[in-house]
């Protein structure tokens, strides 16, 4: 057996390698999912001295956000939507993705939890304790508790 942590646009290519595969959610402590950072698609319109453009960028954002459009977009690239209309389309479209609508609707912003500007400063000690526990440079007890120590020193 092996295990892979990995994301919807792997999908696509387990297929065609043609091996048993299964997909599960990442349980979380407390049961259930576990609340994943989230990522996505942003769109942003600026603020511009020509308001002539707004009526453009009003066009674009629309089509970009459309859900027709999205939902055969994201799909294409096995991305999950953002809205639970489209997540419903592309579940009925593809079953396997069921667990990952799941996966992002207990998904939670990077910064949230009022980390907002600390979150950096607690990323990196947890993904260099990942990785020192993963090649087997601490043991995962002394790496964590090494990020802990160094993210509690830097949000000081």
């Amino acid at each position: 057996f092996a295990f892979a942590e990995n994301g919807t646009w792997q999908l696509g290519n387990a297929k065609k390698a043609g091996f048993e595969y299964g997909i599960i959610p990442i349980p979380s402590k407390a049961g259930g999912t576990a609340p994943a950072p989230t990522g996505g698609e942003f769109v942003t319109a600026p603020v511009q001295k020509n308001t002539g453009k707004y009526a453009t960028t009003q066009k674009l954002i629309a089509c970009l956000s459309n859900a027709d459009n999205a939902f055969t977009t994201d799909t294409t690239l096995s991305y999950i939507a953002a809205t639970d209309a489209v997540q419903t389309k592309q579940v009925a479209a593809n079953a396997e993705l069921k667990v990952w609508v799941e996966a992002v609707k207990a998904a939670k912003g990077r910064t949230s939890d009022n980390l907002g500007t600390k979150y950096p400063k607690i990323s990196e000690p947890m993904w260099k304790g990942f990785q020192s526990a993963l090649s087997g440079g601490k043991s995962p007890q002394d790496a964590f508790a090494a990020a802990q120590t160094s993210a509690a020193a830097a949000t000081k």
